[in-house]
């Protein structure tokens, strides 16, 4: 906990991020990437007193990014990913440290991990 300067929030579907606020260290920058349909349930007190921040982008849309997945299913082009629990966070940040040349996106299982 308490421990990671930036977290990229890519999940779309509805969810709390109050867990991914907790992980965060002093002045912390969680940012939603896509549009999540509902609102989004924090305590806005652990942001002011850790001067943490939210912020957000959207990711194209709708349209481009089905072209990207239909372009990518065609080509039979797919991610290589590993889901990791919090006890290798140490291992994988180094092994992004040193430029993650297996070019592998790591998945956090937050609920593995707590």
């Amino acid at each position: 906990n308490d421990s990671l300067d930036l977290i990229l929030n890519t999940i779309s579907a509805p969810h709390s991020i109050r867990t991914f606020l907790g992980l965060l260290r002093a002045k912390g920058t969680l940012v939603q990437l896509g549009a999540v349909a509902t609102p989004v349930d924090f305590i806005n007190v652990s942001l002011f007193k850790q001067r943490k921040s939210i912020s957000g982008s959207f990711v194209g849309g709708l349209k481009s990014l089905q072209e990207c997945v239909d372009y990518c299913v065609e080509k039979e082009i797919y991610p290589d990913i590993e889901i990791v629990d919090g006890s290798r966070i140490a291992e994988i940040y180094n092994i992004l440290a040193e430029g993650n040349s297996s070019a592998v996106r790591y998945v956090l299982d937050i609920e593995a991990s707590l």
